[in-house]
């Protein structure tokens, strides 16, 4: 789920005053798309954002949406896909397993509760459990716990940022770029970037809040500045510290940091990126991205 594309898909039906639909996965079985807390919300004409099953069951999603917003009750849905697919959905979907989900009405008048609710744990930092009210099949309460997107700090503004921040936007994560150089920021296009920030390199913990970013990437391409970004991370508990450039590079840095080092132990990933035979601006960026994916995914 990108929850970026999924809150402006809301913002957009709320300021209309529109009804919506909001489907949560919360039962699953064997091999399936999504798992259990995934979400996509309907509107009423069928369009939808969020995925829960690759395509294949979207339309007949959309279709119980109407239902359910003409009746104004939640409606329960279970696709047994470890059936023979081809009769049930004439696509061949392939999956062999079992997926449960409600679908509730999100209404103006209740406050499009509980999605909005949802979407304020999405805006913010911190994961937080929920419990949804269901008044359906004797099911009662679905618990869920709300996973806001990744936050990502990007220290550089050079041309190779730049599909770094694609990249990483295209997951719905939140990506800060700060540079120290103004021309940087002003000449690149950082439009899917939620922020960008103009400081010294030396007042960087002092403008941004460090402790917010799950990962930060060290990619100015300038040495003296390398080394006092790593100094201002080693003393946060960022899980995934990256630096842009080869082994030598990064051993010259950390010696020069002296006792500050210690810190960056155990996370700190240099040359950043998965080993995958990258070379230019957009494959480098690519295998970053993975590796912050991997290393936010394991967590």
């Amino acid at each position: 789920m990108n929850a970026t594309r999924l809150l402006e898909f809301y913002d957009q039906r709320r300021d209309r005053g529109e009804p919506l639909v909001l489907v949560t996965v919360f039962a699953t079985e064997g091999s399936t798309y999504s798992k259990a807390g995934a979400q996509m919300l309907v509107d009423r004409d069928g369009v939808f954002r969020g995925m829960l099953s690759g395509g294949c069951l979207e339309g007949d999603l959309a279709v119980r949406a109407g239902q359910v917003l003409d009746s104004g009750k939640p409606q329960v849905a279970t696709y047994d896909l470890g059936q023979d697919d081809d009769e049930l959905w004439g696509m061949g979907v392939g999956c062999d397993g079992l997926m449960r989900m409600v679908l509730q009405p999100l209404r103006p008048e209740a406050g499009y509760e509980p999605f909005a609710t949802i979407a304020d744990i999405l805006r913010g930092d911190t994961p937080q459990e929920l419990t949804l009210q269901v008044d359906a099949d004797d099911i009662g309460v679905i618990n869920l716990r709300v996973q806001p997107p990744p936050q990502l700090l990007v220290l550089g503004a050079g041309l190779d940022a730049e599909p770094v921040v694609r990249f990483a936007a295209e997951l719905g994560w939140r990506c800060t770029v700060a540079d120290h150089r103004p021309a940087y920021l002003q000449s690149g296009d950082f439009s899917a970037a939620v922020a960008t920030s103009c400081q010294p390199v030396e007042e960087l913990a002092a403008t941004l809040e460090l402790e917010r970013y799950d990962a930060a990437i060290v990619m100015s391409h300038h040495l003296v500045s390398d080394r006092a970004y790593l100094g201002q991370l080693a003393a946060t508990a960022i899980p995934y510290v990256g630096l842009l450039g080869p082994q030598h590079r990064r051993e010259r840095l950390l010696a020069e940091l002296g006792d500050k080092a210690a810190g960056l132990e155990g996370r700190l990933f240099g040359p950043a990126g998965l080993d995958i035979g990258a070379r230019g601006p957009g494959p480098i960026a690519l295998s970053i991205v993975a590796q912050v994916q991997k290393i936010l995914a394991d967590r």
